[in-house]
């Protein structure tokens, strides 16, 4: 934990540093994504990334301060879709929900690599499912479930528990992105174009919507 804060207190990097750090970072999520956290060595992260050993320790103290880093670069997007559509004045709550629903699959086609780390790191406990769940979701979590809630009493809506809404949403509408070799021989497209992706997570929010929603 000492690892994580001291590279979390490092600072936002210099603008000339910024898209060298992204790109560390998303190769790291790479890496992750293949390996899981325990299978991938400090060693071979820096082989994998193009970067020396010493750089990586510099920059992120350890490997668990650069797999921190990584997923807060990315899932920090999907807090901030969330976040923005619960609380957009100028929209319904049904509509926030939806909105809510399309982004967030929208992100899991951009970041594939979060929802595969998330398929090791969900199934046992670490400190960093805690961080991903504590950092991330459980400041959300009341913003999606007042929604919720909101719907359910003006009628509009069946009782949704969170736990369900974000596994269908996350785990269900992301994995067409996350098991790309699955999804291509089920017939997807091996790099859906912009338009697809959105017709995927559209469709996706129509369903899930149809099932909550009351006649």
């Amino acid at each position: 934990m000492a690892d994580r804060a001291a590279a979390r207190g490092r600072g936002r990097p210099r603008a000339g540093e910024e898209l060298e750090t992204a790109r560390l970072l998303q190769a790291a999520l790479e890496a992750f994504a293949d390996k899981g956290y325990d299978g991938m060595s400090v060693r071979e992260l820096a082989r994998r990334i193009g970067v020396s050993h010493a750089l990586l320790t510099a920059r992120f103290g350890s490997k668990e301060g650069l797999w921190y880093a990584a997923m807060e670069h990315a899932v920090a997007e999907a807090e901030r879709i969330w976040r923005q559509a619960t609380t957009a004045p100028d929209l319904d709550d049904l509509e926030a929900l939806r909105v809510g629903i399309v982004r967030q699959i929208i992100f899991s086609a951009a970041h594939p690599h979060v929802q595969r780390i998330m398929s090791h790191e969900g199934a046992i406990d670490s400190p960093r499912v805690r961080f991903v769940v504590d950092r991330f979701i459980n400041p959300l979590r009341p913003l999606v479930e007042q929604l919720l809630h909101r719907l359910v009493t003006a009628g509009r809506i069946r009782p949704l528990p969170y736990a369900t809404l974000h596994y269908l949403v996350v785990g269900g509408g992301g994995a067409l992105f996350a098991s790309p070799v699955e999804a291509a021989l089920l017939g997807a497209p091996d790099t859906p174009d912009q338009d697809t992706i959105r017709r995927h997570a559209e469709a996706v929010a129509d369903v899930i919507l149809k099932g909550v929603c009351t006649p």
